[in-house]
């Protein structure tokens, strides 16, 4: 049987085990605290970068109520939302545990079927920017 990855290009949806956006902690920004669990934001995801500076931290409470939108060790964070859209990096691993907010997506790679590093990069090549961006070619 020849899979979707055997045929050469492949729908992201193909290889993931998890695409989707985060949430707002309850209670917005005041729900920010001084240390727990990191509360990744858009202003953290540049392409090919994690920037620790200004990163969130909610309790623990929080944390349990977006649990659906924990992020894991090789995870793809790409930010969907304005003008910071379709930044792209890899979770660094001194941040986990961490929860990300609505404005990024987790991509989670099945590591059987595809790379996660391949995947990273691909994302961050100027034909995925294009695309993202509305201007394939």
């Amino acid at each position: 049987m020849t899979t979707a990855v055997d045929r050469g290009r492949v729908q992201l949806g193909e290889i993931s085990t998890k695409i989707g956006s985060g949430a707002t902690p309850h209670g917005g920004k005041e729900s920010y605290i001084e240390s727990g669990i990191a509360l990744i934001r858009s202003l953290n995801v540049f392409d090919f970068n994690f920037q620790d500076d200004r990163l969130a931290f909610i309790d623990g409470d929080q944390a349990s109520l977006l649990a659906n939108v924990t992020v894991e060790p090789n995870d793809i964070l790409l930010n969907i939302t304005g003008a910071s859209v379709a930044r792209c990096c890899l979770v660094p691993e001194r941040v986990l545990p961490a929860r990300v907010n609505q404005h990024v997506a987790i991509v989670r790679i099945d590591r059987e079927l595809a790379d996660p590093r391949y995947v990273f990069y691909s994302i961050n090549s100027p034909h995925y920017k294009r695309m993202a961006s509305g201007h394939a070619d």
